[in-house]
């Protein structure tokens, strides 16, 4: 039985010029837009099952605003819940009004995009033409690395790109997967844009390839960090052009992909603990721990994480009443979290809500593929809710920003790996 596919897109750059999102540091508003912000929807239907794919340019989708999207979708065609991800590009050039219950929280554009996500939607839906689906990948070097990694050595490996085309008669659909923080532009940036993002969708295009979608992945502690040149428009462009062209000068290679029975969506379900605030005492020690460790530091590119650490301990202490849904016991706090699975014939979609690290994707594909032996698996991050960094157990061990930023214990990450072995299993 043959594979539909279909492709939607709309713009949701704000049409105002609000506070960004991304960086503590930043407190202007926006000053104007250098490259529109985009939703991006992918449709799969085969037989009568339907799978929906979103892609947002915004740093986070938080619960609240997928709930919405999802149910928008379902007002169109009956289809499950499971069969619908929503996903954030985790640029940090984007908007900050999106977060339900922040003090800048705008109705009105979190509407927009909500209406904005729901016509891209019809749009793929009327789009759907037969398909084949190729697949590729790719060790990525030069443009994203491990942002903790102080020496040279560390920071060597190359990161693993999965992209697949979606080939139809008269045109392509490009997927990108690619973990990488979108923070070539800095702070100091006043400007709405993709990021490298934008790079990549001139080079496609300059290619023939007009419709792409963009999927983050296990980017936690992965950054341009240390081979950025400048935070400026035209470095973001470059090294988006150069992963474009590590995509391209793959094609040749690409293969094709049937997708066979059998095909589903789940979703499994946990609870995680959250941390509780620390003390004004343990504030000043980890701050001194810090400044310690930064007087041995000179590199300012390395610096950067611990400098970020000393900011996220000058923020006010997280109120869990105000946290929605968070779930009471006792003196804890926990937070009902969803992992998205999708299997469509050896393709296997994972999808966390949380900043994960480069390690933690691995492991996830590693146990999908002890499962399913010819699995190509995609993890997705930032994907079905925005709920922060769940670094591996082990560094918890020494001070980090993801550490001390990161909202759960310390056993978090496992947990989740223990809940998709479950499930697999």
């Amino acid at each position: 039985m043959r594979i539909l596919g279909g492709y939607g897109e709309r713009v949701i750059t704000p049409p105002f010029l609000g506070i960004m999102a991304g960086y503590d540091k930043r407190k202007s508003p926006a000053k104007g837009v250098h490259d529109d912000l985009y939703v991006k929807c992918l449709v799969f239907k085969k037989e009568e099952e339907i799978f929906v794919l979103f892609s947002l340019d915004v740093l986070g989708v938080d619960k609240k605003l997928v709930d919405e999207i999802k149910t928008q979708v379902k007002s169109l065609v009956n289809i499950p819940g499971e069969h619908i991800l929503v996903c954030a590009t985790h640029t940090h050039s984007g908007p900050s009004e999106i977060f339900w219950g922040k003090d800048n929280f705008n109705p009105e554009y979190w509407n927009f995009v909500v209406s904005q996500c729901k016509n891209s939607f019809e749009e793929a839906l009327n789009d759907l033409k037969e398909s084949a689906l190729w697949y590729g990948k790719k060790e990525i070097y030069g443009i994203g690395s491990k942002r903790n990694a102080y020496s040279a050595e560390r920071r060597e490996e190359g990161i693993k790109c999965k992209f697949f085309e979606v080939r139809r008669e008269k045109d392509e659909i490009a997927i990108v997967n690619f973990p990488c923080h979108l923070t070539v532009l800095d702070e100091n940036n006043l400007y709405y844009s993709k990021d490298l993002v934008q790079g990549l969708k001139l080079e496609l295009e300059e290619n023939k390839i007009k419709k792409f979608v963009f999927i983050n992945g296990a980017a936690g502690d992965i950054s341009t960090r240390f081979y950025k040149k400048e935070s400026t428009f035209e470095e973001a462009e470059r090294l988006g052009r150069v992963l474009g062209k590590e995509i391209l000068g793959e094609r040749p290679r690409m293969k094709k992909i049937e997708i066979n029975e059998p095909k589903w969506a789940k979703e499994i379900e946990l609870l995680l603990k959250y941390k509780r605030n620390f003390s004004k005492e343990e504030k000043e020690r980890k701050k001194a721990e810090i400044l310690q460790i930064l007087a041995q530091i000179n590199d300012k590119r390395a610096r950067r994480d611990l400098e970020s650490a000393l900011i996220v301990l000058e923020r006010p202490d997280r109120d869990f009443s105000k946290i929605p849904e968070v779930i009471k016991r006792g003196e804890d706090f926990l937070k009902k979290i969803k992992i998205s699975l999708w299997k469509m014939g050896d393709i296997v979609f994972v999808g966390v809500p949380f900043e994960i690290y480069y390690d933690t994707g691995l492991k996830i594909e590693k146990m999908v593929k002890e499962k399913y032996k010819k699995a190509v698996v995609l993890v997705l991050g930032y994907c079905g809710g925005y709920e922060g960094y769940i670094p591996p157990s082990e560094n918890f061990s020494r001070i980090s920003y993801e550490v001390i930023a990161s909202p759960f214990e310390e056993d978090a990450e496992e947990e989740m790996l223990e809940a998709l072995r479950k499930e697999l299993n």
